[in-house]
């Protein structure tokens, strides 16, 4: 299970006074430890991108990340057997170096279909891990009338709940951004920070050199 702890997603912030062993992996916000503490913490490696997270026991859903290359990035498994459940929480699209977020829209379009998805766009969002120290993140959202219809949705609570822009776009609930990864301006990460705290320290994500 994910455990909901609505307040503490500000305290996600890394908090390195000093470097750690190049042996040892950075120290994850306090917040998630606390929330995953009977689970281990590690570092889940793919072809391309790194990421630290939780690989809890059967006391906690056997929830665990794994690298999947076929996104690529990262998905969550949870459960056994014919319970078992998965969700892709990481996608990477790539681009040129110079080229703007836009260059990715087709392909995220693609993989998002959704009523107004044609007409949907990158636009800034929210940092749901740390606001007062923000980060530069872009939201898939509506635009035009289908804009309208939606923040209507969402600040009165009637009207059509369906995402706009598919899965990977706004929805009633939850965080699902876009983001240039900063050790790599060739790569785009797409995380889904979900509206409960997660197993996996989004700020780790890495490129594999």
């Amino acid at each position: 299970m994910i455990i909901r702890n609505a307040g503490l997603l500000a305290l996600f912030a890394l908090a390195a006074c000093s470097q750690p062993k190049a042996t040892e992996l950075p120290k994850p916000p306090q917040a998630m430890d606390d929330t995953f503490k009977a689970c281990k913490y590690m570092q889940v490696k793919g072809e391309t991108v790194a990421m630290n997270g939780y690989a809890c026991g059967p006391d906690f859903g056997n929830v665990h990340l794994v690298a999947d290359e076929t996104l690529p990035g990262f998905a969550l498994i949870e459960g056994s057997g014919d319970a078992m459940t998965y969700r892709p929480v990481v996608r990477i699209f790539t681009k040129a170096k110079d080229a703007g977020l836009d260059a990715i829209l087709p392909e995220i379009r693609k993989l998002s279909p959704g009523p107004a998805t044609a007409s949907c766009t990158l636009q800034p969002g929210g940092d749901p891990l740390d606001p007062d120290h923000p980060r530069k993140v872009f939201e898939l959202a509506p635009t035009g009338a289908a804009k309208a219809a939606w923040e209507k949705t969402v600040k009165t609570g009637e009207g059509d709940a369906t995402p706009p822009c598919g899965p990977l776009g706004v929805a009633m609930d939850g965080s699902r951004l876009f983001e240039v990864m900063a050790d790599d301006p060739t790569r785009v990460s797409y995380i889904d920070y979900g509206s409960e705290i997660q197993p996996f320290d989004a700020t780790s994500l890495r490129s594999v050199k």
